[in-house]
Protein backbone atom coordinates (compact mmCIF):
# COMPACT_ATOMS: atom_id res chain seq x y z
CA UNK A 1 0.00 0.00 0.00
CA UNK A 2 2.87 2.43 0.69
CA UNK A 3 4.05 2.12 -3.52
CA UNK A 4 0.61 3.04 -4.25
CA UNK A 5 0.75 6.14 -2.16
CA UNK A 6 4.38 7.18 -3.89
CA UNK A 7 5.29 5.68 -7.52
CA UNK A 8 7.58 7.81 -8.15
CA UNK A 9 11.38 6.85 -7.64
CA UNK A 10 11.98 8.37 -4.71
CA UNK A 11 8.71 6.48 -2.95
CA UNK A 12 10.14 3.37 -3.77
CA UNK A 13 13.29 4.42 -2.12
CA UNK A 14 11.27 5.14 1.39
CA UNK A 15 9.48 1.76 1.24
CA UNK A 16 12.62 -0.09 1.05
CA UNK A 17 13.93 1.72 4.04
CA UNK A 18 10.95 1.38 6.10
CA UNK A 19 11.11 -2.52 5.09
CA UNK A 20 14.74 -2.72 6.24
CA UNK A 21 13.96 -0.61 9.28
CA UNK A 22 11.17 -2.55 10.67
CA UNK A 23 12.60 -5.96 9.88
CA UNK A 24 15.51 -5.16 12.13
CA UNK A 25 12.55 -3.55 14.67
CA UNK A 26 11.16 -7.04 15.02
CA UNK A 27 7.54 -6.35 15.02
CA UNK A 28 6.01 -3.91 12.80
CA UNK A 29 4.76 -0.97 14.34
CA UNK A 30 1.89 0.77 13.31
CA UNK A 31 2.70 4.34 14.29
CA UNK A 32 6.43 3.40 12.58
CA UNK A 33 4.65 2.73 9.63
CA UNK A 34 2.18 5.65 9.36
CA UNK A 35 5.46 8.23 9.85
CA UNK A 36 7.18 6.76 7.30
CA UNK A 37 4.10 6.41 4.93
CA UNK A 38 3.54 10.70 5.61
CA UNK A 39 7.47 10.94 5.33
CA UNK A 40 7.56 9.50 2.03
CA UNK A 41 4.64 11.26 0.50
CA UNK A 42 5.95 15.14 1.98
CA UNK A 43 9.23 14.07 0.81
CA UNK A 44 7.94 13.50 -3.04
CA UNK A 45 6.04 16.57 -2.64
CA UNK A 46 8.51 18.23 -2.15
CA UNK A 47 10.67 17.31 -5.56
CA UNK A 48 11.32 20.29 -7.82
CA UNK A 49 9.78 20.62 -11.06
CA UNK A 50 11.14 20.61 -14.27
CA UNK A 51 13.53 23.44 -14.76
CA UNK A 52 12.50 24.12 -18.29
CA UNK A 53 9.34 24.68 -19.81
CA UNK A 54 7.29 25.18 -23.01
CA UNK A 55 7.67 29.14 -23.63
CA UNK A 56 8.94 29.60 -20.72
CA UNK A 57 11.26 33.22 -20.47
CA UNK A 58 14.80 32.40 -19.87
CA UNK A 59 16.59 34.11 -17.06
CA UNK A 60 18.17 37.21 -17.49
CA UNK A 61 20.64 37.37 -14.49
CA UNK A 62 23.06 35.05 -12.67
CA UNK A 63 21.43 35.69 -9.41
CA UNK A 64 18.22 34.27 -10.65
CA UNK A 65 19.34 31.21 -12.18
CA UNK A 66 20.94 30.40 -8.89
CA UNK A 67 18.06 31.20 -6.69
CA UNK A 68 16.37 28.75 -9.17
CA UNK A 69 18.35 26.10 -8.79
CA UNK A 70 18.79 26.20 -5.02
CA UNK A 71 15.46 24.88 -4.67
CA UNK A 72 16.18 21.55 -6.87
CA UNK A 73 19.46 21.00 -5.02
CA UNK A 74 17.47 21.11 -1.19
CA UNK A 75 14.52 19.57 -2.16
CA UNK A 76 16.14 16.75 -4.06
CA UNK A 77 16.48 12.98 -3.85
CA UNK A 78 19.33 13.51 -1.16
CA UNK A 79 17.07 15.90 0.80
CA UNK A 80 14.35 13.24 0.96
CA UNK A 81 15.45 10.93 1.94
CA UNK A 82 17.55 13.24 4.67
CA UNK A 83 13.93 13.88 5.76
CA UNK A 84 12.80 10.41 5.90
CA UNK A 85 15.91 8.70 7.62
CA UNK A 86 15.42 11.72 10.41
CA UNK A 87 11.65 11.09 10.83
CA UNK A 88 11.75 6.96 11.08
CA UNK A 89 14.72 6.83 13.51
CA UNK A 90 13.00 9.80 16.05
CA UNK A 91 9.94 7.69 15.90
CA UNK A 92 11.85 4.56 16.50
CA UNK A 93 13.27 6.04 19.43
CA UNK A 94 10.00 7.14 20.73
CA UNK A 95 8.12 3.90 20.39
CA UNK A 96 11.44 1.90 22.07
CA UNK A 97 11.44 4.68 24.75
CA UNK A 98 7.64 4.02 25.53
CA UNK A 99 8.03 -0.11 25.38
CA UNK A 100 10.75 0.24 27.43
CA UNK A 101 8.76 2.14 30.11
CA UNK A 102 5.73 -0.04 29.57
CA UNK A 103 8.25 -2.73 30.74
CA UNK A 104 9.59 -1.56 33.35
CA UNK A 105 6.21 -0.24 35.14
CA UNK A 106 4.99 -3.92 34.42
CA UNK A 107 7.83 -5.52 36.17
CA UNK A 108 7.42 -2.84 39.01
CA UNK A 109 3.63 -3.72 39.33
CA UNK A 110 4.53 -7.54 39.54
CA UNK A 111 6.68 -7.45 41.81
CA UNK A 112 4.66 -5.14 44.36
CA UNK A 113 1.51 -7.85 43.84
CA UNK A 114 4.51 -10.74 44.68
CA UNK A 115 5.34 -8.47 47.66
CA UNK A 116 1.97 -7.59 48.86
CA UNK A 117 0.52 -11.32 48.59
CA UNK A 118 1.70 -13.15 51.56
CA UNK A 119 0.77 -17.20 52.71
CA UNK A 120 0.11 -17.79 56.30
CA UNK A 121 2.26 -20.49 57.21
CA UNK A 122 1.27 -22.16 60.22
CA UNK A 123 4.59 -23.33 60.76
CA UNK A 124 5.98 -19.82 61.62
CA UNK A 125 3.61 -18.86 64.57
CA UNK A 126 4.68 -19.45 68.27
CA UNK A 127 4.67 -23.01 69.93
CA UNK A 128 6.98 -24.49 67.39
CA UNK A 129 9.85 -25.89 69.48
CA UNK A 130 11.87 -28.53 69.77
CA UNK A 131 12.04 -31.72 70.04
CA UNK A 132 9.09 -32.14 67.50
CA UNK A 133 9.05 -28.65 65.89
CA UNK A 134 6.02 -28.58 63.51
CA UNK A 135 4.04 -31.31 64.51
CA UNK A 136 0.45 -31.47 62.91
CA UNK A 137 -0.01 -35.15 61.57
CA UNK A 138 -3.85 -34.79 61.29
CA UNK A 139 -3.40 -31.63 59.41
CA UNK A 140 -5.82 -29.60 61.20
CA UNK A 141 -3.83 -26.13 60.68
CA UNK A 142 -3.84 -25.22 56.86
CA UNK A 143 -1.52 -23.08 54.32
CA UNK A 144 -2.97 -20.03 54.33
CA UNK A 145 -6.03 -20.17 56.51
CA UNK A 146 -5.35 -18.17 58.94
CA UNK A 147 -8.82 -17.63 60.70
CA UNK A 148 -8.98 -21.47 61.37
CA UNK A 149 -5.48 -21.96 63.02
CA UNK A 150 -6.49 -18.68 64.97
CA UNK A 151 -9.43 -20.94 66.50
CA UNK A 152 -7.31 -23.87 66.74
CA UNK A 153 -4.94 -21.67 68.84
CA UNK A 154 -7.28 -20.33 71.47
CA UNK A 155 -9.25 -23.59 71.97
CA UNK A 156 -5.42 -25.17 72.52
CA UNK A 157 -4.45 -22.06 74.89
CA UNK A 158 -7.88 -22.65 76.84
CA UNK A 159 -7.50 -26.30 76.84
CA UNK A 160 -4.25 -25.75 78.27
CA UNK A 161 -4.23 -23.28 81.33
CA UNK A 162 -7.58 -25.57 82.61
CA UNK A 163 -5.42 -28.52 82.08
CA UNK A 164 -2.58 -26.61 84.35
CA UNK A 165 -4.81 -25.94 86.95
CA UNK A 166 -6.52 -29.23 87.22
CA UNK A 167 -3.00 -30.79 87.32
CA UNK A 168 -2.14 -29.04 89.86
CA UNK A 169 -5.53 -29.53 91.81
CA UNK A 170 -5.20 -33.23 91.88
CA UNK A 171 -1.90 -32.64 93.92
CA UNK A 172 -3.22 -30.10 96.04
CA UNK A 173 -6.40 -31.32 97.07
CA UNK A 174 -4.95 -34.71 98.73
CA UNK A 175 -3.70 -32.32 101.49
CA UNK A 176 -5.55 -29.29 101.37
CA UNK A 177 -9.50 -29.45 101.72
CA UNK A 178 -12.31 -26.17 102.60
CA UNK A 179 -14.28 -26.14 105.39
CA UNK A 180 -17.05 -28.49 105.07
CA UNK A 181 -15.37 -30.52 102.28
CA UNK A 182 -13.42 -32.97 104.99
CA UNK A 183 -15.67 -36.11 103.95
CA UNK A 184 -14.97 -35.38 100.03
CA UNK A 185 -12.74 -37.85 98.82
CA UNK A 186 -9.58 -36.36 96.74
CA UNK A 187 -9.09 -37.22 93.34
CA UNK A 188 -12.20 -37.66 90.39
CA UNK A 189 -14.23 -38.68 93.11
CA UNK A 190 -14.98 -35.40 94.59
CA UNK A 191 -17.12 -34.67 91.45
CA UNK A 192 -19.76 -37.08 92.34
CA UNK A 193 -19.74 -36.96 95.79
CA UNK A 194 -21.87 -34.03 98.19
CA UNK A 195 -21.08 -31.10 98.65
CA UNK A 196 -18.07 -31.19 96.13
CA UNK A 197 -20.49 -31.96 93.57
CA UNK A 198 -22.24 -28.59 94.23
CA UNK A 199 -18.84 -26.78 94.38
CA UNK A 200 -18.12 -28.45 90.97
CA UNK A 201 -21.44 -26.37 89.37
CA UNK A 202 -20.78 -23.15 91.35
CA UNK A 203 -17.09 -23.26 90.16
CA UNK A 204 -17.92 -24.16 86.53
CA UNK A 205 -20.09 -21.14 86.80
CA UNK A 206 -17.81 -18.84 87.93
CA UNK A 207 -15.52 -19.99 85.40
CA UNK A 208 -17.93 -19.86 82.26
CA UNK A 209 -18.43 -15.94 83.30
CA UNK A 210 -15.70 -15.22 83.69
CA UNK A 211 -14.90 -16.37 80.17
CA UNK A 212 -17.77 -14.62 78.90
CA UNK A 213 -17.25 -11.25 80.54
CA UNK A 214 -14.13 -10.93 81.59
CA UNK A 215 -12.10 -12.44 79.48
CA UNK A 216 -13.24 -12.41 76.42
CA UNK A 217 -10.75 -12.69 73.38
CA UNK A 218 -10.22 -9.70 71.47
CA UNK A 219 -10.05 -10.26 67.55
CA UNK A 220 -7.66 -7.41 67.50
CA UNK A 221 -5.47 -9.35 70.00
CA UNK A 222 -3.14 -12.19 69.75
CA UNK A 223 -4.76 -15.51 70.83
CA UNK A 224 -4.46 -15.76 74.88
CA UNK A 225 -3.34 -12.26 75.23
CA UNK A 226 -5.81 -10.88 78.11
CA UNK A 227 -3.42 -8.03 78.84
CA UNK A 228 -0.91 -8.02 81.64
CA UNK A 229 -1.87 -7.02 85.01
CA UNK A 230 1.00 -7.50 87.34
CA UNK A 231 3.23 -5.62 84.81
CA UNK A 232 5.49 -8.96 84.54
CA UNK A 233 6.38 -7.91 81.07
CA UNK A 234 6.83 -11.83 80.02
CA UNK A 235 4.48 -11.74 76.60
CA UNK A 236 6.94 -12.32 74.24
CA UNK A 237 7.92 -15.57 71.86
CA UNK A 238 9.75 -17.17 74.40
CA UNK A 239 6.90 -17.11 77.54
CA UNK A 240 4.68 -18.00 74.79
CA UNK A 241 6.61 -21.11 73.56
CA UNK A 242 6.97 -21.93 76.99
CA UNK A 243 2.85 -21.66 78.28
CA UNK A 244 2.12 -23.66 75.19
CA UNK A 245 4.58 -26.47 75.73
CA UNK A 246 3.21 -26.32 79.58
CA UNK A 247 -0.21 -26.24 78.30
CA UNK A 248 0.59 -29.26 76.24
CA UNK A 249 2.46 -31.25 78.65
CA UNK A 250 -0.58 -30.85 81.55
CA UNK A 251 -3.37 -32.04 79.36
CA UNK A 252 -1.23 -35.02 79.03
CA UNK A 253 -0.66 -35.03 82.52
CA UNK A 254 -4.23 -34.96 83.33
CA UNK A 255 -5.13 -37.32 81.43
CA UNK A 256 -2.77 -39.41 82.74
CA UNK A 257 -4.08 -39.01 85.86
CA UNK A 258 -7.90 -39.43 85.66
CA UNK A 259 -7.08 -43.16 83.91
CA UNK A 260 -5.12 -43.95 86.66
CA UNK A 261 -7.04 -43.45 89.09
CA UNK A 262 -10.02 -44.73 86.94
CA UNK A 263 -7.66 -48.17 87.07
CA UNK A 264 -6.04 -48.08 90.38
CA UNK A 265 -8.29 -45.99 92.38
CA UNK A 266 -5.55 -43.64 93.52
CA UNK A 267 -5.12 -39.77 93.86
CA UNK A 268 -2.65 -37.82 91.90
CA UNK A 269 -0.73 -38.08 94.76
CA UNK A 270 -0.87 -41.88 95.72
CA UNK A 271 -0.13 -42.58 92.09
CA UNK A 272 3.21 -41.35 92.97
CA UNK A 273 4.27 -43.18 96.16
CA UNK A 274 2.60 -46.26 95.41
CA UNK A 275 3.74 -47.98 92.43
CA UNK A 276 1.01 -49.55 90.60
CA UNK A 277 3.23 -53.24 90.69
CA UNK A 278 2.73 -53.24 94.20
CA UNK A 279 -1.37 -53.58 93.66
CA UNK A 280 -3.19 -56.67 94.72
CA UNK A 281 -5.33 -57.97 92.27
CA UNK A 282 -8.68 -58.15 93.85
Amino acid sequence: WLKSLSPSTEGHLAVNRVRTLTAAMGKPQPLLLAAAACCAIGGTAFVAAPSGGAGAPAASLRGAAAAAKAPAEVSGPSGTSTVLASGLLAVSAIVGRRQKHRTVRSAAEEDAKTEKVEVFNPAKEPGVTLPLMYFDPAGFAKMGDRAGFRNLRVSELKHGRIAMMAALGTVIQHNIKFPGFDEVPAGIKALITPPGTYGFIVLLAIAGGMELVVWKQDDDKEPGNFGDPLNFGMYQEEWRNRELNNGRMAMISILGIILAELVSGLDGVEQIWKPIGQLTVE
